[in-house]
């Protein structure tokens, strides 16, 4: 973390203090998505293109970060494919035959993801490695047959997200067996929007139309909530919030949009022993100073932004964050005929909107520790 810089606009000063490389891991979203579009076009997941599992498994070991990308996926997906799908953190004793098993993470020394292939080779389920293929899960691989999705490019276990749901996404949807209605979008196109969103991000743009920075700016010196107004946009709150506590050291609350609003419905006199503004605040007449209510930044799409900033619009301290640079799409001032999916739930088309905020606060995170935020 640098102690000297301050300015989000000094680019050679965010160069100069990312000894880790914070910012170009955070670009890479793109690159690992294309990655996983890559080898699924090389036939990497061809042994499931004939399959009628009994159920999909996803593996994530003591992998906080998978844990959280697979959620994200069954929140998006399950309710859209024909299979169940199941995320442990170890393989559970039932494997079969007729299953598909997923191991998902970034340490190939997860003694979980061994034995999940040990078991699962053993028991003659379709297996398939979104881990390294290295160290103990190599050798418990050994030379059997796997459908191979391991990263392809370095990846820094904190910017882990956007490829682990890239890889369970290809999973869910390589089963021509199995209907997928409606089906998200290609991971391709999925990864030049990714590459569109790092390069709005990129720090020689200047605060005023950089989508991270403007976010950095206003989650920065506020006691802070990430929210979501859908299973899957939860979820997503849930990973950014543990993401920036990871890149920056910044602790926030995460939860759906009904429980972290509940907090600030509370009435001003039950907040705290004094209701003083905190602008009138002095300390020689004041009894006690007044408690800082968290700014909240609630996730969702900008076809449901109508509907959640009409929702929230009686709370001072929310802030809609969708996938476009405003919080509402051109040309809409209220719910139309063809929103009316999106106005009530998740749908497999949310992929992209969802995966662009979460390299959106990637950045962020970034440029919230290289502006030494959390010292302030």
């Amino acid at each position: 973390m640098s102690d000297h810089l301050r300015d989000l606009d000094d680019v050679d000063g965010l160069v100069a203090a990312d000894h880790n490389g914070l910012l170009r891991s955070a670009a890479m979203s793109g690159a690992h998505v294309r990655a996983v579009a890559h080898a699924v076009a090389e036939g990497a997941l061809a042994p499931l293109a004939d399959l009628r599992p009994r159920a999909v498994v996803v593996v994530t070991g003591s992998s906080a970060s998978a844990r959280r990308a697979a959620e994200f996926v069954v929140t998006l997906l399950a309710a859209h494919v024909d299979v169940p799908l199941v995320v442990a953190p170890s393989l559970p004793g039932w494997i079969g035959p007729l299953d598909v098993v997923v191991v998902a993470g970034d340490d190939p020394g997860d003694r979980s993801y061994a034995d999940a292939a040990l078991r699962a080779l053993r028991r003659r389920a379709e297996f398939v490695a979104a881990v390294p293929v290295e160290g103990p899960f190599a050798d418990a691989v050994g030379a059997q047959s796997i459908a191979d999705l391991s990263p392809r490019l370095p990846v820094d276990t904190r910017f882990g997200f956007v490829r682990t749901v890239a890889a369970l996404v290809a999973v869910c949807t390589a089963f021509g067996a199995v209907r997928m209605h409606p089906a998200p979008p290609a991971l391709a196109d999925v990864a030049d929007l990714l590459d569109v969103e790092a390069t709005v991000d990129h720090p020689d743009n200047e605060s005023f139309r950089n989508q991270a920075k403007l976010l950095a700016m206003r989650v920065d010196g506020r006691p802070l909530a990430w929210a979501g107004d859908t299973p899957a946009s939860t979820a997503l709150a849930e990973h950014i919030a543990a993401t920036v506590f990871a890149v920056a050291g910044i602790a926030s609350a995460a939860g759906d949009e009904a429980g972290v609003l509940a907090h600030l419905r509370v009435p001003a006199a039950a907040a705290g022993p004094s209701t003083v503004d905190t602008i009138f605040y002095d300390p020689e007449f004041d009894d006690a100073p007044p408690v800082e209510r968290p700014r909240v930044m609630l996730l969702t799409t900008a076809a449901r932004s109508w509907g959640v900033e009409h929702r929230t619009a009686a709370f001072g301290d929310v802030d809609v964050v969708t996938e476009q640079a405003g919080t509402a799409p051109d040309g809409v001032s209220g719910p139309t005929s063809d929103q009316g999916v999106a106005e009530f739930g998740d749908v497999p088309a949310d992929l992209a909107a969802y995966l662009t905020v979460a390299v959106r606060a990637d950045f962020a995170a970034a440029y919230l520790d290289l502006t030494g935020a959390a010292a302030r």
